[in-house]
């Protein structure tokens, strides 16, 4: 019994992590979006809002950005990384975003 006490403890913070899709996030062609709760900042650089659940964060593209009016779904897939759909497109594999240091 200890030992399944120790294991949960050391896994408990790791797991929760996992659960949280707010962050910043970076696709492979350099573009970015920041989740922060109910509100994204899309790549475009505009704040708006979607719907938040666990592990999934939808929001529709807003005016003067390509695909504007589309349904843009994200799906958290781990800590590390979600995929992107962008309308009708292909889901696409981004990644946590990295501070960049010189």
């Amino acid at each position: 019994m200890r030992i399944v006490m120790i294991v949960l403890a050391m896994l408990g913070p790791g797991a929760a992590l996992a659960d949280e899709i707010s962050g910043d996030w970076c696709g492979p062609d350099g573009r970015s979006l920041t989740i922060l709760g109910a509100t994204v900042v899309t790549p475009g650089g505009a704040e708006v809002p979607g719907r938040y659940s666990r592990h999934r964060y939808e929001f529709e593209t807003p005016a003067g950005e390509p695909g504007a009016g589309d349904t843009v779904v994200i799906n958290q897939l781990s800590e590390e990384a979600v995929d992107v759909v962008f309308g009708a497109a292909d889901p696409v594999r981004w990644t946590r975003c990295r501070d960049v240091t010189s």
